[in-house]
């Protein structure tokens, strides 16, 4: 159960602690692995951002839900019988028993186990056993299932459970710009294949959002034997000279976004030829631009939702669109939810479809790539929650790209590189996405209802 901390005083100086040292490129450790900081930020973040659920592809046909989460609550996101989509809180309105017994289905109606109270999948009470004799005096219409805030982006469906605060658009901002490009490329937009991967590991939330927020420095370890495989298809990779100088970092306040560029303008991920003739007409032409020199994209929409949108590095497979969800299940321990998704034009091409799972599956549980990482993730989360970074208040460091930490960033200004700030190597060398990152945090666990807004 979510409870605000006994000592909120601590969690609230540990916010303007990190807030302070971001100015200098330091942050205290144990923000990472903390009950009190965790706790908090169920309230403070995920009770007021607007949060990933899944994507309206999931939710064709009325009656198709899936269980989904905003921070730990549990709720049923579902198209109703008229083709609404809904979020509720899986909580029967009688005595708060769960009514949802699959992760996912088709149904019209939810009938509770405990006491048999049934509910359209538009929320509103069907009946119960004996209404007639039990609750004579009853307004039916005063029961109504608890319902998250729903919108949507190009068929990204997001959920808040604050009735206050900036709409969807608006708490995206400028990186609207940018999921154009990415999940809005071609015409029929793009479509889940399959049933989502699913894992718990111990680390924190914040430690994989960073991560994917623009890190590409952690690749140069990291990922150093998986990179080194000899006798795969590099594809567009083979044409970056060297992919230091074909990285770029973009952020704005709160999400970021890094990705690699070809000099080549018919580069398009690796994506069939055809591609070009899809683009969607809405797209500028710098975004058209941008995408035809993609290699390779990533970055996290604040706070807990990442993306992959490529051909896998080291030629591991794709092009593929891989969304991931932070899902938050305790202090110290985060469940991946990771969604395969590919243009809908291309759904049918099962040569592409090979292709594009091995890119996909390079990041699950058996990849080469996600066992490097979790294994530096959960090293992470439990030294951070170490009693000596308490006791001496111990700072991290991400000073990458500030003053004179180095000079091979450049800031670049360009319009076929979006509305926001920009830099040139910036993945390798700029921690900026981080410090954007946690600036945010900071934000939103002090109380901003939008950390994209004005400061």
């Amino acid at each position: 159960m979510a409870t605000e901390s006994s000592d909120p005083s601590r969690t609230d100086r540990l916010v303007e602690r990190t807030e302070s040292g971001l100015d200098s490129g330091r942050f205290p450790m144990e923000i990472i692995n903390d009950e009190e900081v965790y706790q908090a930020e169920l309230r403070r973040v995920f009770a007021r951002a607007w949060v990933y659920l899944g994507h309206t592809s999931e939710f064709e046909e009325p009656g198709d839900y899936a269980r989904r989460y905003i921070g730990e609550d549990p709720f049923i996101v579902t198209r109703d019988e008229n083709g609404e989509m809904h979020a509720f809180l899986d909580s029967c309105m009688h005595r708060g028993a769960q009514f949802c017994t699959a992760e996912t289905g088709n149904t019209s109606h939810f009938r509770c186990p405990y006491h048999g109270w049934t509910y359209k999948n538009d929320g509103t009470l069907q009946g119960m056993p004996h209404m007639n004799e039990a609750y004579q005096d009853l307004d039916e219409e005063e029961i109504q299932l608890q319902e998250a805030n729903l919108a949507t982006y190009h068929g990204l469906i997001f959920g808040r459970i604050a009735d206050e605060g900036p709409s969807l658009t608006e708490y995206l901002g400028d990186f609207t710009w940018y999921l154009d490009v990415l999940f809005n490329a071609t015409e029929g937009g793009l479509t889940v294949v399959g049933e989502p991967h699913r894992w718990e590991a111990d680390y924190d939330w914040k430690t994989a959002a960073d991560n994917f927020s623009g890190d590409s420095y952690h690749v140069l370890t990291t990922h150093q034997a998986s990179l080194e495989t000899k006798e795969l298809e590099l594809g567009p990779w083979e044409e970056l000279d060297d992919y230091l100088e074909a990285a770029y970092l973009s952020c704005t306040d709160s999400h970021c976004a890094a990705y690699y560029l070809s000099e080549d303008p018919d580069t398009y991920m690796g994506y069939p030829e055809e591609i070009e003739e899809r683009m969607h007409e809405d797209l500028t032409q710098e975004q058209r631009d941008l995408f035809a020199r993609s290699v390779f994209h990533f970055g996290t929409i604040f706070p807990n939702t990442s993306y992959i949108h490529g051909i896998q590095s080291g030629g591991w497979g794709g092009p593929w669109v891989c969304l991931r969800k932070w899902q938050p299940r305790g202090c110290g321990k985060t469940e991946t939810i990771s969604w395969w998704l590919v243009p809908e034009e291309f759904a049918d091409d099962e040569e592409f479809l090979d292709d594009s799972h091995s890119g996909w599956n390079s990041l699950s549980p058996a990849g080469a790539f996600e066992s490097d990482d979790l294994t530096v993730w959960e090293g992470i989360s439990e030294s951070s929650g170490a009693l000596t970074h308490e006791l001496r208040g111990t700072e991290g460091n991400m000073q990458q790209g500030m003053g004179d930490m180095t000079d091979l960033t450049e800031t670049v200004d360009d319009p076929v590189y979006g509305p926001a700030e920009t830099t040139w190597q910036g993945g390798y060398f700029d921690e900026r996405n981080s410090r954007m990152f946690y600036q945010a945090w900071c934000e939103m666990m002090s109380g901003a209802a939008n950390p994209e807004g004005e400061r």
